[in-house]
């Protein structure tokens, strides 16, 4: 699954954000001017344009003045710091928008995934039930297992009944192959396998003391 792709932020945005810093940093000073549309374009690569739109975002903020013939002057540094701190809580914001919209795919990808290594296992069962002696069958633990909270291997399970578990339901999840360290636990669903008598075995076997 790949990644939503974040916003792309205009290079003129970038370009006032920086000028912005600058003043807030005291690297430019309120009545300072700064220099000219062609030479901040040589110092950051672009076209006069896009310094041209940079500058007219600062002076739409009242960060920076401009007169015809004495160039770009600062005049706000708290509008500066105004402008930077908002940008700031602007692109955390952005960041987690997109960090929910990453998380949102992500669980749909692994509950597609989920849906599909169930059908695949009842998809496995209904052809073990028709082609094979060792048929596959639910029990499910109650509060009267006198196994609850131990462990499948704990028990001798498979020695003790010839079934294997090859899946348990739990909580809505489906694991499948638990292994020897699975528990049983209350309102577990246990699929199993293993031969057409095994069903009154195993339920003897887990509650035979009731």
């Amino acid at each position: 699954m790949a990644n939503r792709h974040k916003i792309a932020e205009p290079v003129y945005q970038k370009i006032a954000i920086d000028i912005a810093e600058k003043i807030v940093e005291g690297k430019y000073r309120v009545g300072e001017k700064i220099s000219g549309r062609s030479v901040l374009a040589g110092q950051y690569s672009v076209s006069p344009e896009t310094i041209r739109r940079a500058v007219f975002i600062l002076k739409d903020l009242s960060i920076v003045g401009i007169e015809s013939g004495s160039g770009i002057t600062i005049i706000s540094a708290q509008n500066a710091a105004d402008f930077v701190s908002r940008f700031k809580e602007l692109t955390k914001l952005t960041d987690i928008k997109t960090e929910i919209d990453n998380l949102i795919d992500l669980q749909k990808q692994q509950q597609l995934e989920f849906s599909t290594k169930v059908n695949e296992l009842f998809a496995y069962i209904e052809h073990f039930r028709f082609s094979s002696p060792i048929l596959p069958y639910e029990i499910k633990i109650t509060k009267k297992c006198r196994f609850l909270g131990q462990m499948i291997s704990e028990i001798n399970f498979w020695q003790s009944t010839g079934v294997t578990v090859v899946a348990i339901k739990r909580n809505g999840d489906l694991i499948v192959s638990p292994g020897p360290y699975a528990s049983f636990e209350e309102n577990d669903i246990f699929i199993l396998v293993g031969q057409k008598s095994s069903a009154q075995i195993v339920n003897d076997y887990l509650y035979k003391d009731e």
